[in-house]
């Protein structure tokens, strides 16, 4: 038997390719579908059938496997295409992470943007390949769910991300040579960001210095499989939101009025870089929870809630690519 060969850990990659119909499955390439992950892992789940027969005598039980699946999970970087709106170039990087996660992207030329918005029907579904130190995993039929999405000031804009779907076998390759983008996200800083909290009906957006908005997408994952069909589907969505900013004097903005009438808002944290890409991360929600913390030494609030639709849906939550050069 021939001896293993040391591999280092970091060494890992990720190919994903979006599939053009649920039942055209897609080979992605190292040279085409490269993307780029950050303290990537992988892992896979069984579904366990449980065989406990009556014995004599004190042991574990037996089992059989049933429904596989893997999973392949690190943060991801998001930062706006090379011309927002109807171009050929207009499609973020990202966009590849965000659609099977029950993203769809509407694109508007005139306005020169690219957003991504919530859907609930018709989710995309991707094919992966995770090499990691001379083994492959394919992911097939795959589905996505983010969490820790973040635009937060003195950091890039990230998220985490989780790639589920089927496989059969694991086997060994060597790592090809992927080609990933060399896009450097911008710094989010205090001269280039903006943080605005508006109260639903019609109220004036209020400026206010934040230091972060995060979204959770809380996706879920279901393994589906029937007789001659096998899917993966996300069946539920209970998005989350959490927005930490300094104190506002009461009478421009009191949380806990707010929390107390039920009333929605909107939060929408912009970075504009000296390009003028910018990258947008916004909610429609409620506050439910009010926590009174430190941030940087001042005291400030961290609020959270649920991220919520109107009665159009598709609205609780967006990310928003766009050229404000006049």
């Amino acid at each position: 038997m021939a001896q293993p060969n040391l591999e280092p850990f970091k060494r890992r990659g990720l190919a994903l390719a979006l599939r053009a119909a649920a039942n055209m499955p897609v080979v992605p390439s190292a040279a085409a579908n490269g993307v780029l992950l950050f303290n990537g892992t992988s892992g896979t789940e069984f579904d366990k059938v449980e065989r406990p027969i009556d014995r004599p005598h004190f042991t574990g039980q037996p089992f059989a496997v049933g429904n596989k699946r893997a999973f392949i999970e690190g943060e991801f970087e998001l930062y706006p295409p090379v011309t927002p709106g109807a171009a050929a170039t207009s499609d973020a990087n990202c966009a590849v992470l965000l659609l099977p996660a029950g993203m769809t992207v509407v694109k508007d030329a005139a306005a020169k943007t690219t957003r991504y918005n919530p859907i609930s029907a018709n989710i995309p579904l991707s094919d992966a390949k995770w090499w990691h130190a001379g083994t492959l995993k394919q992911v097939a039929a795959a589905r996505h769910n983010v969490s820790s999405l973040i635009l937060a000031v003195g950091d890039r804009f990230k998220g985490n991300i989780r790639i589920q779907g089927d496989y059969e076998t694991i086997n060994e390759d060597a790592l090809p040579t992927l080609t990933l983008p060399d896009t450097v996200p911008a710094i989010a800083r205090a001269n280039n960001t903006e943080t605005h909290i508006t109260l639903l009906p019609g109220g004036a957006p209020l400026l206010c210095w934040a230091k972060s908005l995060s979204v959770d997408f809380a996706n879920t994952i279901t393994p589906k499989e029937y007789t001659s069909h096998k899917e993966t589907g996300i069946t539920d969505r209970a998005p989350t939101w959490t927005l930490r900013i300094a104190k506002t004097a009461l009478a421009d903005f009191n949380p806990w009025a707010v929390r107390d009438a039920a009333t929605p808002i909107t939060v929408a944290l912009r970075l504009t870089p000296t390009n003028q890409l910018y990258s947008e991360l916004g909610i429609r929600g409620q506050i439910e929870s009010i926590n009174e913390t430190e941030i940087d030494g001042d005291y400030g609030w961290e609020l959270s809630g649920p991220c919520v639709a109107s009665d159009t849906g598709g609205d609780e939550f967006y990310i928003e690519f766009g050229d404000s050069t006049p």
